[in-house]
């Protein structure tokens, strides 16, 4: 009887010791990965970022060679929202972004909506909705290069705006469950403050609980109330950085690795997301520089188009691009902002004659000094009198009344490529993009300075009427060219203007935007199909 008491109380107290080590154990093992991995994430077999677009055709762009680069570095499959074109949609504060993205960007909602005379009349959203529309990326890039080149899976959202929880895009074939939001321009709790210079750093979601169900839980479906990276010895900051002093730094990108789905904002905005500087990074920044991602050539018609445009302008190489966007020259001159009676002037209808003149002068003053110097000093020399150019500009002075009529324009155009061919080979001939009028020779008071340097310039207009140009013989039989009450010709104009520039000589523009570096990608992107027949920031 001892013996067993003795055997009963040797197995109670073994067993005691035994599940004492195992839960010390545990508790051990846990302390790490909580650390490193949000115990809320669900494991999944594919990882997915995506990003709410903005802006322009250039804002846009390059929101997705960003988040190109941001799927390298994080290795997940790149969700793509379709390409905007006509009327921008404006940057703002995440919430009201995605808001507007998701909500007031459907068509099909609005159209609903818009169906009372009330409210078509009265509702902004209503009244704007035939001034855009949207165009998957595929239509004008090769997507599938990406992947083919660097094993970057690209999908695109076709159809919806459903983002995180409610994701709409049909290639996503297993529901998502985890959503994380980054947006370092919106949330300070988003990025570390270069500033600081410390080992911490601020997780991706507030630890204060009401906060973070304010910002995030009713639009995500997710309540959040804890920070992904603990932070034992995080010190309260005293006076909180701009926005424009955060970043994320590379080596914060793991705390992000488990999570199924990361939700950014807008990603376009200068260099806020760093990657980690390897052989791969280098090589696909070089690639979005030369050739993916770069010239617009799938949609089929629209290069078709192109095409005949630059034969027309005498072959590739041969003519140059000259694009002046004169509302936001004035914009950008204080003189010419307000009139005298302190009324917003904003076009270059709204000057009088005298600033209209000096306007033109300052652009005029403005080309020549940037233009290619071969092409500035072909353009100052008087033309040759023995040319026929010299003859059709002489005949032209004496009938100014017709001389922006389609034979006379015709016979300039005849006479500028002859003149290029045979007499002088850097005499600059311009495809000339505007804001204001579509022929500028209707113009010659105000026009006059930029035509007496550059006569040999010519526009869509004079395409159109002479047959080179016509958009409407295809635009209603393309499959994502359907939106009805849209004017598609207007839509896709500065998608051919990229073409037909990225074609010729040289590109400039007044004033320069981000358009001069994405035109300056297009030249690599034909050097290289001719041919081939540390840390770093987004």
């Amino acid at each position: 009887m001892t013996r067993m008491t003795r055997l009963i109380y040797y197995l109670v107290a073994l067993l005691f010791f035994f599940f004492l080590s195992l839960t010390t154990l545990s508790r051990y093992q846990l302390v790490e990965p909580v650390s490193k991995v949000n115990p809320e994430a669900i494991p999944v077999g594919t990882k997915y970022l995506t990003w709410l677009p903005h802006g322009e055709f250039t804002d846009q762009h390059e929101a997705f060679r960003n988040a190109i680069r941001l799927g390298l570095e994080l290795d997940r499959t790149v969700i793509a929202p379709m390409l905007r074109l006509g009327k921008p949609l404006p940057w703002q504060p995440f919430d009201k972004l995605a808001q507007a993205y998701s909500t007031s960007q459907t068509k099909q909602l609005l159209r609903q909506k818009c169906t009372t005379s009330t409210t078509a009349i009265d509702d902004h959203d209503c009244i704007t909705m035939n001034d855009w529309t949207e165009i998957p990326w595929s239509s004008f890039f090769d997507l599938k290069a990406i992947s083919a080149e660097f094993g970057i899976p690209v999908i695109e959202r076709l159809h919806g705006h459903g983002l995180g929880l409610e994701e709409t895009a049909e290639d996503v074939r297993e529901p998502i469950t985890d959503v994380v939001v980054v947006d370092v321009l919106t949330f300070v709790e988003n990025s570390t403050f270069i500033k600081q210079r410390q080992s911490q750093w601020h997780g991706f979601y507030s630890s204060d609980d009401n906060d973070s169900k304010g910002k995030w839980g009713g639009f995500l479906g997710r309540q959040v109330s804890q920070r992904i990276v603990n932070q034992p010895n995080q010190q309260q900051h005293q006076k909180q950085p701009t926005p424009l002093k955060t970043v994320i730094q590379a080596q914060q990108w793991d705390a992000l690795a488990q999570r199924q789905y990361i939700q950014f904002g807008a990603l376009s905005s200068t260099a806020r997301y760093q990657v980690h500087s390897t052989i791969q990074q280098m090589d696909l920044r070089k690639a979005l520089n030369r050739h993916l991602l770069v010239t617009p050539n799938q949609m089929a018609p629209l290069q078709q188009q192109a095409d005949q445009v630059v034969t027309a302008l005498g072959g590739e190489q041969h003519f140059s691009s000259l694009k002046l966007n004169f509302a936001k020259v004035i914009a950008l001159d204080a003189r010419m902002k307000h009139d005298m009676h302190g009324t917003t002037m904003e076009t270059m209808d709204d000057l009088d004659a005298q600033m209209q003149k000096e306007l033109m002068d300052a652009v005029v003053l403005e080309v020549f000094g940037d233009i290619p110097i071969n092409q500035a000093v072909s353009a100052a020399m008087p033309v040759k009198s023995n040319s026929d150019l010299s003859l059709v500009l002489s005949q032209q002075q004496q009938q100014q009344q017709s001389s922006s009529s389609y034979i006379n324009r015709q016979k300039l155009l005849d006479a500028c490529i002859d003149y290029r061919q045979n007499i002088e080979e850097q005499y600059p001939i311009y495809y000339l993009v505007s804001d204001h009028i579509p022929s500028p020779s209707s113009r010659p008071d105000i026009y006059g300075p930029l035509l007496s340097f550059f006569p040999c310039l010519f526009t869509k207009s004079d395409m159109k009427q002479w047959g080179k140009l016509d958009m409407s013989t295809w635009i209603s039989s393309h499959p994502y060219l359907q939106d009805r009450g849209v004017d598609y010709e207007k839509m896709l104009d500065p998608m051919l203007d990229i073409l037909i520039a990225g074609r010729g000589y040289s590109f400039f523009e007044v004033p320069h935007s981000p358009l001069t570096r994405f035109m300056g990608w297009q030249g690599r992107a034909s050097s290289n199909s001719s041919n081939s027949s540390s840390m770093t920031s987004l």
